[in-house]
């Protein structure tokens, strides 16, 4: 596959995908959420990779070939992450490795089908501008299909330089409420060629409780929003026509990792120039067969499972042109 912009070349990567590879450490068979000043007991423990890296391990999965663009130290929350990478498989030339202490780390208790997180990050000090710079020139010199980043303000110059180099640019909110309810980031949106939101995102972002008319809000943003609904399936909005897609019912066990599962699953579809239906439906299947296990990307399907799961539930997987 080859793809114009500065020069024609042979990609590289189908997608870069810039973002920190974290530590999770996931709590799951909780009796109920814990309460101020009380102890309970979880029946599950699991440590996995995650942050950036869930994506990136489900598009590898799919026989897509990510590039993770990310941020690593010498701790050994960083070494854990790192371990996982290579036993996924996934090549590790393009992470910034710093001999210096970067733990990220995300504590996730899950109850009742839904989660809540603790998180630490080093401080932005302690990074300084160095994973920046070094993600603007990633994607400066490398050949690719898209970009898959978060809408943070380092989008414009991720973005333009993407778009010069033939790149698609594909962007998740991410969960930061004061960010979310600002200005800027409702600026940034129409530099993507897609934007991806969950529920909760969406509301923040418009104001909008109802979820059809928070997707439709965010419609008048950008010319292709994608929204992931849980339970209820995904829909998306694409030049102000609406598509649906339910999700079959299914046990959650941890929905860690789940939106970016969906992703995968999504851009799998687009990238083989499914229809828009199809490609929110391969999502509802990736994200779905997610939530199943503990880890963020532990239940992610293979391209094998995915497209039998996709032939059972009768998706179609004919480009949408022919």
């Amino acid at each position: 596959m080859w793809r114009s912009g500065l020069e024609c070349v042979p990609l590289t990567y189908d997608v870069l995908v810039i973002g920190r590879p974290s530590c999770d450490l996931i709590i799951t068979g909780l009796p109920s959420w814990p309460n101020v000043g009380q102890e309970i007991f979880a029946r599950g423990l699991t440590v996995s990779a995650g942050g950036a890296f869930n994506a990136v391990a489900a598009l590898h999965r799919l026989a897509l070939r990510p590039g993770l663009v990310g941020i690593i130290g010498s701790d050994p929350w960083s070494q854990l992450c790192l371990d996982a990478i290579l036993a996924e498989g996934v090549p590790t030339d393009l992470l910034l490795m710093l001999d210096q202490p970067l733990p990220s780390v995300s504590v996730c208790m899950t109850h009742a089908g839904d989660r809540g997180f603790v998180t630490y990050e080093p401080p932005a000090e302690e990074v300084g501008d160095a994973f920046t710079v070094h993600a603007l020139d990633v994607v400066a010199r490398e050949c690719a299909g898209y970009l898959l980043c978060c809408l943070t303000d380092t989008l414009s110059a991720n973005a333009a330089m993407a778009r010069a180099r033939g790149m698609r640019v594909l962007v998740d909110c991410g969960w930061n409420e004061a960010w979310l309810a600002s200005d800027q980031i409702r600026s940034l949106m129409k530099l993507a060629d897609i934007v991806f939101a969950n529920q909760p995102e969406a509301t923040v972002i418009t104001g909008e409780e109802d979820p059809l008319l928070a997707m439709r809000r965010l419609g008048e943003l950008a010319p292709f929003v994608v929204m992931k609904r849980g339970k209820a399936g995904s829909s998306a909005v694409v030049e102000g026509r609406e598509y649906h897609a339910p999700t079959e019912p299914v046990e959650v066990v941890d929905a860690t990792g789940a939106g970016d599962c969906f992703n995968a699953g999504f851009l799998y579809g687009w990238h083989h120039d499914l229809p828009v239906e199809s490609c929110l439906r391969l999502g509802n299947i990736c994200g779905g067969m997610s939530v199943a296990v503990p880890g963020g990307y532990a239940g992610a399907p293979t391209e094998a499972e995915l497209l039998r799961r996709a032939k059972h539930c009768g998706i179609s997987m004919t480009p949408a042109d022919s």
